[in-house]
């Protein structure tokens, strides 16, 4: 069955806004502040909802950036991952117990502390493209095997 999730990019002066996760699928690596669409949620409220409860930051205003698929085993996407920025928020991002965020200059992100998927994609997503991209890795997400990606 296949997980809806966001990621939420928030944008300020050349700077975008990174989670280290700390519990969870993924935890160690970096990433954008997301999670899980609760049931009879749309993508945009997970969003907002997410960074509030990750960061402690109110989003006032998204940008739609893509989507992304990813799968392992199966032929129906493990995860499907509607992509998010945002120029328009209020509040200083905050640590949680699931994330310990940090802003980064959109020409040095950690790139060897997040997901391999990541260094295809992102740079499009954060200048303002939309992507959408499907990406196979290994049963135990340990290695991408394969892409495809839009960018337009």
């Amino acid at each position: 069955m296949t997980v809806k999730a966001v990621l939420c990019f928030l944008l300020r002066d050349g700077e975008v806004l990174l989670i280290r996760k700390k519990r969870g699928f993924g935890a160690g690596k970096i990433n954008g502040v997301g999670g899980r669409v609760e049931p009879g949620e749309r993508p945009e409220e997970a969003a907002v909802r997410e960074v509030f409860e990750e960061v402690g930051v109110r989003v006032r205003s998204l940008e739609p950036a893509g989507t992304l698929e990813f799968y392992s085993a199966d032929s129906e996407p493990d995860w499907l991952i509607h992509v998010f920025l945002s120029r328009d928020f209020e509040g200083e991002p905050r640590e949680s117990e699931e994330a310990s965020p940090r802003w980064y200059r959109l020409g040095e992100l950690p790139f060897e502390e997040m997901w391999e998927d990541d260094r295809v994609w992102l740079r499009y997503a954060l200048s303002g493209k939309r992507v959408e991209g499907r990406f196979w890795y290994d049963r135990e997400y340990s290695r991408l095997l394969r892409w495809e990606l839009l960018a337009r």
